[in-house]
């Protein structure tokens, strides 16, 4: 950690920290991440384990069962592990691990596809976009295909579009020094019939407000993207975008932010960082971190 950061780290109070963790609440609506009218309602915390802390929280519905995948941060390996949680009754519960590799891994994308299960975790350590296919849902997934490889990409997400293929947004890092690094939002097309994925946009995030957070949402005809505010610190807050079918990153409209001080956990607490945000089937998660 070079100095600056560390003096930027001390101004936002993350000299000391806790390690990443999930909550939930319920949620009927997306009033939470666009209007932050239920700020006073509290996220109950999901207890990290002895073995592993939790991140990444993505929500996915099915047949009327609902499951949280997570990133599981291994404390003795000291790399993350791909985890999933049953939901029932709005409660996570029942979790274990489903993949486990030489290299980090986390923000475990789940889609369907032709009534198969598929998932585009982020394995940027690796230098892969990597599809997985679940052989039993949820446990046990095959490594499929590596869809791209060679450079690092964060925490890919992907939609799906009218005529059978998916967009995939992704977030490109180019070197690894603070000072020279440098960021692109990118958008691949992906046939999933012939396994060709296509780069067909690429936006230069300079400001580090653009990397992707979670699952797209719509409300009244409006579609929404959540990404991670970068700026000075990982995971200073999400932004909501009001986007389009074109996902035109500078056209993009900024319509709201969820911030660690706009959340109450159920201990009382304030988190101070954040940097995923899903919701689905009457349950909304958060990841954060809190001052020591």
């Amino acid at each position: 950690m070079n100095l600056y950061y560390s003096r930027i780290c001390r101004k936002l109070g993350l000299a000391k920290t806790t390690v990443w963790g999930i909550a939930y609440r319920k949620a009927t609506n997306f009033d939470g991440i666009l209007t932050n009218k239920r700020k006073e309602e509290p996220f109950e915390i999901l207890p990290n384990t002895d073995e592993f802390w939790f991140a990444d929280p993505l929500l996915f519905e099915d047949n009327g069962k609902i499951w949280l995948f997570v990133e599981a941060y291994n404390y003795a390996t000291h790399k993350g592990e791909l985890g999933v949680f049953d939901v029932i009754d709005k409660t996570p519960q029942n979790f274990r691990i489903i993949i486990a590799t030489p290299t980090h891994m986390s923000y475990p994308f789940v889609y369907k596809y032709n009534g198969e299960y598929y998932m585009i975790p982020e394995t940027g350590a690796a230098k892969e976009i990597v599809l997985y296919k679940a052989t039993s849902f949820p446990e046990v997934w095959k490594r499929e295909r590596v869809l791209l490889s060679g450079e690092v990409y964060r925490d890919t997400t992907v939609i799906s579009n009218q005529d059978g293929t998916f967009t995939l947004l992704t977030y490109r890092q180019v070197g690894t020094n603070s000072f020279t690094v440098k960021y692109y939002v990118e958008k691949f097309i992906l046939d999933m019939n012939t396994m060709k994925i296509i780069r067909v946009d690429e936006y230069r995030d300079k400001k580090k407000i653009n990397r992707p957070a979670g699952s797209l949402f719509s409300v009244d005809g409006e579609i929404y993207r959540v990404a991670q505010k970068c700026s000075r610190a990982y995971g200073e807050s999400i932004f909501v975008y009001k986007t389009s079918k074109n996902f035109d990153f500078i056209k993009d409209k900024k319509v709201a932010e969820l911030t660690g001080q706009s959340i109450v956990l159920s201990d009382g607490r304030k988190p101070i960082l954040l940097h995923t945000y899903s919701q689905a089937g009457g349950i909304e998660v958060i990841d954060y971190r809190c001052s020591l």
